[in-house]
């Protein structure tokens, strides 16, 4: 079952570009890091993983592999075209993921009342949450629907009617970070397929048919990204500006040695409990429980406002595959944790299960997009 969020979430009709007849899409989750491609193929029902691929950010502005980069425009698609080349994807059409920080996502409460005419609510509201004018913005939003004892969910049952207030997850994304998209893109020599929030791309590809509250914990390099997803829906999402280069930089700084020797170290040894490792996780350990502890509040407010817990974690991106994380998540939130594991919705050959398993919470974003390309098509 896909995961159902905005019935308009890829950005309105006159922001997409995609060709009906379409066979197969490649993903493009661009990150600060990493670029990531995925190129799917659709057999009849089934997606196919045709390949897949990552180059990392940072020598195309003259860093340390790790290190996170915003590249000017004519570095960011010669990278874009040289991932294609060397993991030779072939597809024209993209499903192009736009990031967080290009966006303001909340949640905001309306008298129930007004679920009759709730579009020129919402756009009226709209202007009080979010801190840009509405003509630089591309607005979206969705009534999140009411929990019913029978554990689904109803967006304009009775019940849902007789409730005092009326929930909406509300979205704005800049116009001209689209704009920016699709330039890098067409000079890339690609056609746009859709655009789509990166951590809703995320959400679709590692979440199934949970109906307890999930959380999604998407650990990058420069920021984290955080979803609750509650009976296949999409209920809160927030961002800060902690990540796994933040250890690195630790690293670096306390040891009195480069940023890639740092990058190196973290990688090898990461949450190790060993004595002899001891050191590097007094270094990095604080920042990473500072991580986990921001994510704990996050779903201890959802809990109380809905008196629902949440029963799984979900890790994805570089962050979630350095070892010990997942052991560190577990201490700390009490509960299951699991790493992403996107490429079991696909179909790929039986000798990449090891490798795809191992890598997949980084294509988490890129795998989902190129889900949806192949659905929109």
């Amino acid at each position: 079952m896909d995961v159902q969020f905005f019935k308009k979430l890829s950005i309105p009709k006159k922001f997409l570009f995609w060709t009906p007849s379409a066979q197969n899409v490649v993903g493009i989750d661009i990150g600060t890091s990493s670029v990531k491609i995925v190129q799917l193929k659709r057999e009849k029902e089934r997606a196919i993983l045709e390949t897949y691929g990552a180059l990392a950010v940072g020598p195309y502005a003259k860093l340390k592999i790790g290190q996170a980069a915003y590249l000017p425009e004519a570095r960011a698609v010669e990278m874009i075209k040289d991932l294609f080349k060397e993991s030779g994807a072939k597809s024209k059409d993209v499903a192009v993921s736009v990031s967080l920080r290009n966006t303001f996502v909340t949640t905001i409460e309306l008298p129930s009342s007004a679920r009759t005419n709730i579009g020129d609510i919402v756009s009226l509201e709209a202007r009080r949450y979010i801190p840009l004018p509405m003509s630089e913005v591309v607005l979206d939003w969705w009534v999140i629907p009411l929990a019913l004892e029978s554990g689904e969910m109803a967006e304009n049952s009775a019940t849902a009617q007789k409730r005092d207030m009326t929930e909406v997850l509300l979205v704005a994304i800049f116009k001209e970070a689209i704009e920016n998209y699709k330039n890098m893109i067409a000079k890339a020599g690609l056609n746009i397929k859709l655009f789509e929030i990166e951590i809703f791309s995320a959400i679709r590809s590692c979440i199934g048919r949970e109906t307890s509250p999930v959380l999604l914990m998407d650990l990058g390099a420069s920021v984290t990204k955080m979803a609750i997803v509650d009976y296949g829906v999409v209920r809160l999402v927030k961002t800060f500006d902690r990540g796994s280069q933040d250890l690195t930089l630790a690293l670096s700084n306390s040891l009195g040695i480069d940023f890639e020797r740092a990058e190196e170290t973290k990688q090898e040894i990461g949450f190790s409990s060993r004595p002899e490792h001891k050191e590097i996780a007094s270094i990095i350990g604080p920042i990473s429980q500072y991580i986990f502890f921001e994510a704990n509040r996050f779903v201890m407010d959802y809990r109380r406002k809905n008196n629902r817990s949440v029963g799984k974690v979900i890790l994805t991106g570089g962050g979630a595959l350095l070892k010990g994380v997942t052991d560190m998540a577990v201490k700390s939130f009490g509960i299951e944790v699991v790493l992403g594991d996107p490429f079991i919705k696909v179909e790929y050959p039986a000798f990449l299960q090891a490798v795809l398993k191992g890598t997949g919470p980084t294509f988490a974003t890129a795998l989902g997009l190129a889900i949806r390309g192949l659905q929109s098509s």
